[in-house]
Formats: C-alpha cells, structure tokens, sequence
C-alpha cells in the first residue's frame, strides 16, 4: 500500500496536478492502483482550447463544453494527454472534481472524484496529466473532459486546453 502511495505522488507530482495533504493521499490511495510500466511513442498531438467561462452547482458530472477532440488511433497503442485550466471553486468548502475520459471510460489517474482545484481558488491555474492505456485499439475515439461540484457550492472554468497524444 505504501508503495502504491509514493508512485501514485510521483505521477502527481510529474504530471503537474495539485499537492494533495497526506489525510487525501491516503484517501486518494485507496483509489488509484498502479498496474503497469513502459514506453509509448507518440506520433500525433490533438487539441481542444478555449477562452469561454463555464460554471455549476450540481454534485454528478456533466460535460465541460468545447473540450472535446475525437482522433483516429491507426494502430493498437498508448494514449495519454494533458488538461490545463484556470478553474475553481467559490466557497472554502466545496471541491471541484474533474475526469478525462475516453469513449466514457475515466482515465487515470482522473477517477473516483479526482479533485482538480481545492475550496477557496480564484480561477488560478491547474493542470493534469492523464493516461488511458497503452492498448488502445485502432478506430476512431473521443476524449472529453467532464466536472462536478463536490458539496454543490458554485465551480466554474474559464480559459481551458485538454491536448490527446496518441499513436
């Protein structure tokens, strides 16, 4: 378990995404198993960027408008990416919580209530790394990015980039 606890903050750490306190570590650990280690080569970036300002109060997810990017895997092989926003959460209390998912499977390590941007910000900026597998089947695909308020107090996203690397 504490094994899976120090690579779970080094991938968190590596991908840009927030300090968690040790009490969330420990929580967010019981979440997150990692399951494999490699190497992809990537052959084509996609992008989805924009300026407008979204925000919400409901607890279950819902689609982030305009980051969605549907891309064309032309062999089996790894996709992974990035998300990148100014974002938060108006009341010291409430979280906002983010997914990445491909064809509607979360990606990880954005699952079970991954908390993007702690109680309290004002629109600073956030970023995460992601990765949907290294077995990703040829055909067409969709990432989109979804969000939730954890208590229902007002989140919002106002300037937003998800990228998509895949082969």
């Amino acid at each position: 378990m504490r094994q899976q606890a120090l690579v779970l903050t080094a991938v968190l750490l590596a991908s840009g995404g927030y300090l968690m306190t040790a009490s969330r570590a420990a929580a967010q650990d019981r979440l997150f198993v990692a399951t494999s280690t490699g190497s992809c080569t990537i052959k084509k970036t996609e992008y989805a960027a924009v300026a407008g300002f979204d925000e919400s109060t409901r607890t279950t997810y819902d689609d982030l408008p305009s980051v969605t990017t549907t891309f064309t895997q032309k062999k089996k092989g790894c996709v992974g990416g990035t998300f990148y926003a100014n974002a938060g959460a108006e009341t010291d209390d409430n979280e906002l919580l983010l997914e990445v998912l491909l064809d509607g499977v979360p990606c990880t390590p954005l699952t079970g209530g991954y908390v993007f941007a702690n109680g309290g910000t004002d629109f600073s900026s956030h970023a995460v790394g992601y990765f949907c597998g290294a077995s990703v089947a040829p055909g067409t695909h969709t990432i989109k990015v979804d969000y939730a308020s954890e208590n229902g107090g007002k989140v919002a996203f106002y300037q937003r980039t998800l990228t998509v690397a895949h082969d």
